[in-house]
């Protein structure tokens, strides 16, 4: 593949076409799509994965909307965690649910810290000194 090949792939996106069906599913445009849509090839790409994900029906749209949520509140993420709790009450959540996938992602976060401090305070609290004598 030359230059000019991708060059002409790249005229070839269409970015309305892709803004539509963003806006279809979450009722408006995500930020993060607006600003990739001022680079095509990017917008592209990141749309594909995410519509992979999206008409994948091994879970249902809510359910993923959960996920996103208890994803978004994990990492900390005030602008995806807005964007899936507006979708996820389109599609009926109940403000018991949300609370629900937030307060479990953000449990997952606390326990994988606990898990990882835990493990090393009791190395810690194993060590001997150079006699074998626990410190």
């Amino acid at each position: 593949m030359n230059l000019e090949t991708v060059q002409d792939e790249n005229q070839d996106i269409d970015v309305e076409e892709i803004m539509g069906k963003i806006e279809g599913y979450f009722g408006f445009v995500p930020k993060i799509f607006q600003v990739l849509s001022e680079n095509p090839p990017a917008l592209k790409a990141f749309f594909d994965k995410v519509e992979v994900i999206m008409v994948d029906e091994s879970l249902p749209p809510l359910t993923k909307e959960f996920v996103s949520i208890g994803a978004a509140a994990a990492l900390g993420s005030p602008h995806c965690l807005r964007t899936h709790l507006e979708v996820a009450r389109e599609f009926g959540a109940s403000p018991g649910q949300l609370l629900l996938a937030i307060l479990l992602g953000t449990t997952i976060t606390e326990t994988t810290a606990l898990s990882k401090s835990l493990r090393v305070y009791e190395e810690f609290a194993q060590e001997k000194d150079e006699d074998g004598v626990q410190v």
